[in-house]
């Protein structure tokens, strides 16, 4: 897990224009730059515990996450300590199932869904999570294996978070536009997406 986490910070850091490109069609401008932040917050985490694993770590990193402030940054430890007490709940021996990976993820999908009262089609983050969720839920039903369905997931992010481009954003500081804030993908999404790329790539290629 510590590898894909530092997979995705480096994806982070290296699509931080782009991201805040992205954001400043609607909103600040600044999600690239707070998710790298975020991005340098998860990695001295990781370089502060070195030993830490498990749901002990996905606590420490929603607390990172949590500490960059912006819009984000909560709806990221909300979903994160959501993980971590799903994680507590199934406490097992060994390496998490593709069952665990879907209930996690769901779970992570119905904290931020309660945070901000958002739902899939809102133009918001969950247009590339609930995608990834159902994906992770086929996966398993499918007895695929963690590779195969982290790619799926992946996959299934990257598509809703380009489909989000064609949606009017509905909550947050966008839906102010209302049709102008069609055109280009929600940065959200597109961060999200990003994040389960490296995630992917990490698990099936190790450094």
């Amino acid at each position: 897990m510590r590898d894909c986490v530092l997979a995705a910070t480096k994806a982070v850091e290296a699509s931080r224009d782009e991201l805040s490109r992205l954001d400043a069609a609607a909103g600040d401008g600044d999600h690239g730059v707070t998710m790298a932040l975020a991005a340098r917050a998860v990695r001295k985490t990781l370089d502060d515990a070195p030993d830490l694993g498990g749901e002990p770590l996905v606590t420490r990193l929603a607390l990172a996450m949590g500490s960059v402030g912006g819009a984000i940054g909560p709806i990221y430890a909300t979903s994160l300590l959501a993980v971590a007490a799903r994680m507590r709940s199934v406490a097992r021996a060994g390496a998490p199932s593709v069952e665990d990976m879907a209930g996690c993820a769901a779970a992570a999908e119905s904290a931020i869904a309660a945070l901000g009262g958002a739902k899939p089609g809102d133009k918001t983050i969950l247009d590339a999570l609930h995608p990834a969720v159902k994906a992770l839920q086929q996966a398993n039903d499918a007895g695929a294996d963690i590779a195969d369905a982290l790619t799926a997931a992946a996959s299934a992010a990257s598509e809703g978070a380009a489909k989000s481009a064609e949606m009017v954003a509905a909550v947050g500081r966008a839906s102010r536009l209302g049709e102008r804030s069609r055109g280009l993908a929600d940065p959200g999404a597109s961060s999200l997406a990003l994040i389960l790329e490296a995630f992917a790539q990490a698990y099936r290629d190790p450094a």
